[in-house]
């Protein structure tokens, strides 16, 4: 994989761009930031659910679904408060921004270019899950995908006390009271790849989104992770472990 580089925008100030190198000419880069950043920005502003359909990516699967997001994420008006970053991985191009409340709160809304141009991620910027954390922790529903925090974790309880056997993550989430843990078996390709990815970034800390499946522990739910689904919280045309299984 190439390594980006970081530009900064003219015209925008302190908005730091990543891009690949061979994408390095500012005014490509640039226009294709300008369209992202507009596609965000008239998100933002439109607070109707139905209207707000026509700047997000897979408008008719998400459709179904978006009465079941958090109101923040549904209807809220919101304001770019900074650029996190502009990158292009694997051929997609992804443009990050932290949206800011009335209430303070911060969300991510990452833009992703798409066959019919940029489009908002609305799946990602909700954080939807296959079930709620409320269901997950009460144990009304013991398996979904959800989308999360990772961080190196050393706590042990049972029923995965024995580190040779089991790898421990913190998984933290904007929808949840409290971080829960995670455990992923160890040998598996997925320990391997997640410790990788977490320990390569300054912070010891990544996105992912993974399939986990409930198991009560003596304070608290615990949770097994058996399905890496991606590496951030958007989902590509393949899950990521079926790209790592093939060396990609």
């Amino acid at each position: 994989m190439a390594i980006p580089a970081v530009i900064l925008l003219r015209g925008h100030k302190d908005k730091a761009v990543v891009v690949a190198p061979f994408q390095e000419a500012e005014d490509e880069v640039s226009m294709t930031f300008e369209a992202a950043e507009k596609v965000a920005s008239a998100f933002l502003a439109e607070t109707a659910p139905e209207k707000r359909l026509q700047w997000v990516r897979n408008a008719e699967e998400i459709r179904t679904r978006f009465s079941g997001y958090p109101d923040e994420a549904r209807s809220a008006p919101g304001e770019i408060e900074r650029v996190l970053g502009h990158q292009v991985d694997g051929g997609r191009t992804v443009t990050g921004f932290v949206v800011a409340f009335p209430s303070g709160n911060l969300r991510l809304l990452e833009v992703v270019g798409t066959p019919d141009g940029p489009r908002v991620d609305w799946d990602a910027y909700a954080l939807y899950g296959t079930a709620s954390w409320e269901d997950l922790l009460s144990g009304k529903v013991e398996r979904a995908a959800v989308r999360v925090f990772c961080e190196p974790s050393s706590e042990r309880p049972e029923p995965f006390s024995d580190q040779q056997k089991w790898t421990g993550f913190r998984l933290s989430s904007p929808d949840l009271p409290q971080a829960v843990l995670g455990f992923v078996e160890v040998g598996k390709m997925r320990e391997e790849r997640m410790k990788q990815v977490i320990l390569g970034t300054s912070r010891f800390r990544e996105r992912f989104t993974l399939e986990i499946v409930r198991h009560e522990g003596k304070d608290e739910p615990l949770f097994e992770i058996t399905r890496c689904l991606a590496v951030g919280w958007i989902l590509g045309a393949r899950e990521v472990e079926e790209v790592w299984e093939h060396g990609e």
